[in-house]
């Protein structure tokens, strides 16, 4: 039987994108996003190579392992809620379904967000739904028969969002997908039924395919999500937040500044440099994971300098729990957006252009939530480093 043409959509607090194609390109070095019209890769592309990875999420769908080339008609700053989306693209692709770039041209919509975790679950969280459903409200009205799917995490808006979508005005109800795991709403997807007529008809032998598991399978299904999330005690995430990031504090220095060995433990500093027989394109598209070396100190606030040698691919910051990082600007002009690495630090990669001489300053604040009366940490202390050739 003749695949779906399926238009992927991923929704974002700015406005819907299109997934516009996802092809095998031996010649990367890795799996990358890019924008329409560019050939740069989009500074989420390592985050992206991850997830392809060997041993990764995507592993688990058994598709292909040649890097492929993930092509969207924008981007985005930050987050995390694409993941969901594009697992389900590479599924459907594996399966012979093909992708859609417009509306008018698909036989169905698929309107996903959401983060997943190793085994393919969707991580519940505060995923925005409301603000990505109004903006996606013009883009769907541009084909109001084409038969619509969507997936919803569980989080505070998800019943909201449900009712938000069955409002619409559309030719058929949206189906609402399975949200415990990307399997079983590829299940949903991919599971042929009998033919649904659409007015007007596409092809007479073409068939569609059923976007919705029996009542008896949903409330399995959502048994069994409830279950593994009960085994796991899994927080609620917002993978949509990006790591807060902000020039130094420019506040006068306390009284007592913390100790060296207070600062030490509260504020961490380390290159991230390209392995043997790798390079910074390759640590940068995630082929490689980067080496980290620590950054020792010099001479009071002052680290000792990086040099600028090509395997000096970036760096990265960890501080302890309850502080948040505050990145001059010199090193946030000078790198790609940050990125989470596996032990939560963040990832600051250098720009092809940004590897000048430049002094930054970096400081761990207490979180903006925090308070005395519940016991904020003070600051981690204001360290100063420089990049020289």
């Amino acid at each position: 039987m003749t695949g779906l043409s399926v238009l992927v959509v991923i929704p974002t607090t700015r406005g819907p994108l299109r997934l516009r194609a996802l092809n095998p390109r031996p010649g990367l070095p890795a799996p990358a996003a890019f924008a329409d019209g560019d050939y740069r890769p989009l500074p989420w592309s390592a985050d992206y190579a991850r997830l392809c990875a060997p041993g990764g999420p995507l592993a688990r769908l058994d598709g292909p392992r040649t890097p492929h080339e993930l092509r969207l008609s924008g981007s985005f700053d930050a987050g995390r809620s694409w993941e969901a989306p594009v697992c389900l693209a590479h599924g459907l692709a594996a399966r012979g379904h093909r992708l859609a770039a417009e509306p008018a041209q698909a036989d169905l919509i698929l309107w996903a967000t959401g983060a997943v975790d190793l085994d393919l679950a969707v991580l519940p969280g505060d995923y925005a739904l409301l603000d990505k459903i109004e903006r996606s409200r013009a883009l769907l009205a541009e084909a109001p028969d084409v038969p619509l799917a969507v997936l919803l995490p569980e989080g505070v808006e998800r019943a909201s969002a449900e009712a938000a979508f069955r409002a619409f005005e559309r030719a058929a109800a949206p189906r609402v997908l399975p949200s415990g795991s990307i399997w079983e709403a590829l299940e949903a997807l991919t599971r042929p039924t009998e033919a649904i007529r659409r007015d007007p008809p596409r092809e007479p032998s073409r068939r569609l395919w059923r976007l919705a598991l029996p009542a008896g399978a949903v409330t399995a299904a959502g048994l069994i999500a409830l279950t593994t999330l009960g085994a796991r005690q899994a927080a609620l995430v917002d993978p949509d937040v990006p790591p807060t990031t902000g020039t130094a504090s420019a506040e006068p220095a306390p009284a007592l500044p913390p100790s060296t060995a207070e600062t030490s433990l509260a504020l961490r500093v380390e290159e991230l440099r390209a392995p043997p027989g790798s390079s910074c394109r390759r640590v940068a598209f995630g082929a490689d994971p980067p080496e980290r070396r620590p950054v020792a100190r010099d001479d009071g606030d002052r680290l000792v300098p990086s040099r600028l040698v090509p395997e000096l691919c970036g760096l990265a910051f960890a501080t302890a729990p309850g502080l948040r990082l505050a990145i001059g600007p010199e090193l946030r002009a000078a790198a790609l957006p940050p990125v989470r690495l596996a032990d939560g630090a963040q990832g600051y990669f250098l720009r092809e252009g940004g590897r000048q001489n430049l002094v930054y300053a970096v400081q761990a604040l207490p979180e903006a939530k925090a308070s005395p009366e519940a016991g904020a940490l003070a600051p981690g202390g204001r360290l100063v480093h420089a990049l020289m050739r």
